[in-house]
């Protein structure tokens, strides 16, 4: 609370000219190219998540990924991931999918988003972090080694079961889904990036300059973020790394001000898209198999039926 009262302090002498600026038509055009470019990322990101969902047993459809993937979404606006996963397993559990498999799908996943994040990074983080931005070598190192041998995801996740008493999972993710989901999660961030640089440029801020800014200090805010679990999205904390970020080619107060748009922008379309996409599907939920096998649920326990994937 006091970081995001504190980014509101730094921005309050840019609130009247950003509000004026908002009656600008070439404001308000920028800003809805800003909301399509992260809506870009969302869809690019249940593309990677999706890549592992349908290696790890029977694809359940884009629709179906889509519900899933956008219901689990809205999890991330409570103050904890936990909400987030069991939306995944509760309704995945509608599409015949296992518990386990949604978990791994789950933790494989954030993992490759984490990892790939490290990597867009790269550009700003060292004006960002100064001498302590050595440490984004050691997830760009574990990226590397999952492009020459994604087998060891599967070790990974394996030992994590094993580290937390659960049985393993029956199937591991193959070096092609990996690296397909590696690339797309890649794109994801470029695209979810872009959303800063359109402000950036809204505010008049330098083209060529804020592109690795923004790119790199969405990525780097949004890590961020993600291990501030106790905060809701990373309310604050993304925003402070944003500033620091976008200070480095903005006036400070300039950029608290992007910070408290881009958050908007987000929200918005993160909200949007779920909404569109949960109505959408609504229709088109998973219905009861003519024919039917079963799977074993790594966790242990039930077995699920699987029904016919549907698109």
């Amino acid at each position: 609370m006091a970081s995001v009262i504190g980014l509101v302090a730094v921005a309050r002498n840019e609130a009247w000219s950003l509000v004026a600026r908002m009656a600008d038509g070439r404001f308000l055009a920028l800003l809805a190219v800003s909301v399509l470019t992260n809506v870009g990322g969302l869809l690019l990101g249940m593309l990677s998540w999706r890549a592992v969902l349908d290696d790890l047993g029977p694809s359940i459809g884009l629709f179906g990924t889509a519900r899933i993937f956008f219901c689990g979404l809205l999890g991330k606006f409570l103050p904890t991931p936990v909400f987030g996963l069991l939306a995944h397993v509760q309704l995945g559990a509608e599409y015949g999918a296992t518990a386990g498999r949604m978990i791994t799908t789950y933790v494989v996943s954030l993992g490759i988003t984490m990892l790939t994040a490290c990597l867009a990074a790269l550009g700003i983080a060292p004006a960002v972090l100064g001498g302590n931005s050595w440490w984004l070598a050691l997830p760009l190192l574990v990226l590397l080694c999952f492009v020459v041998r994604p087998g060891l995801i599967g070790a990974a996740v394996e030992h994590g079961a094993r580290l937390f008493r659960r049985p393993p999972p029956t199937g591991r993710v193959s070096a092609r889904a990996v690296r397909v989901s590696l690339g797309l999660a890649l794109l994801s961030w470029f695209s979810a990036g872009l959303h800063l640089w359109v402000i950036v440029l809204a505010l008049d801020g330098p083209a060529a300059r804020s592109l690795p800014a923004a790119v790199g200090g969405f990525a780097l805010a949004t890590v961020a973020g993600t291990l501030t679990i106790v905060l809701p999205d990373g309310l604050g904390a993304r925003e402070m790394v944003l500033v620091l970020s976008l200070s480095t080619v903005l006036p400070v107060t300039t950029a608290g001000a992007a910070a408290i748009v881009s958050r908007l922008v987000c929200t918005l379309a993160e909200l949007g898209t779920a909404g569109v996409m949960i109505l959408v599907t609504r229709s088109r939920r998973a219905t009861p198999p003519i024919a039917a096998r079963t799977t074993t649920d790594p966790l242990g326990g039930k077995t699920d039926v699987v029904p016919q994937p549907r698109s």
